[in-house]
């Protein structure tokens, strides 16, 4: 029996959470300084993935460790680093998309405006996204907090 491909409407309707949940990968390469993330980690996962694999490594994403990475990295993805490094979106170089179609796309096949659109303007309205490519940000391994009372 050939397969049934679901429409985005009908996989949507199933909501995000549902369909990423076991897209959890996080790929850390630290002499390019980038990370492939799949769409169903958190942000505390990829924090976590990154301190293990080198101490001076971070990457632009937000405060609440429970958040997942599709909807905070297709919204734009704003942070503590960010008035500094740029958002999420400014640091995303590659993402892995499926179409309406079932085919898988990179940002060369999809194309710059797709690419672009997937950045900010709500990941789910483009296709499926996948995966995340994003890059590493070098911090220092020692930094100051405080409380301004």
């Amino acid at each position: 029996m050939p397969r049934r491909i679901m429409s985005l409407k009908e996989v949507r309707d199933q909501g995000p959470r549902h369909r990423v949940r076991n897209l959890r990968s996080i790929s850390i390469n630290t002499e390019d300084k980038t990370a492939w993330i799949q769409d169903g980690a958190t942000i505390g996962e990829v924090y976590y993935r990154i301190a293990e694999k080198n101490k001076t490594l971070a990457f632009v994403g937000g405060v609440c460790p429970t958040d997942g990475v599709g909807g905070h990295f297709s919204g734009g993805g704003y942070g503590m680093m960010s008035r500094q490094f740029g958002t999420v979106a400014d640091n995303i170089i590659d993402a892995k998309l499926i179409n309406a179609n079932g085919r898988i796309h990179d940002r060369e096949s999809m194309g710059e405006d797709h690419f672009w659109a997937i950045r900010g303007g709500g990941g789910t309205s483009f296709g499926i996204i996948i995966s995340w490519k994003v890059k590493l940000l070098d911090i220092p391994e020692k930094v100051t907090v405080f409380n301004v009372t």
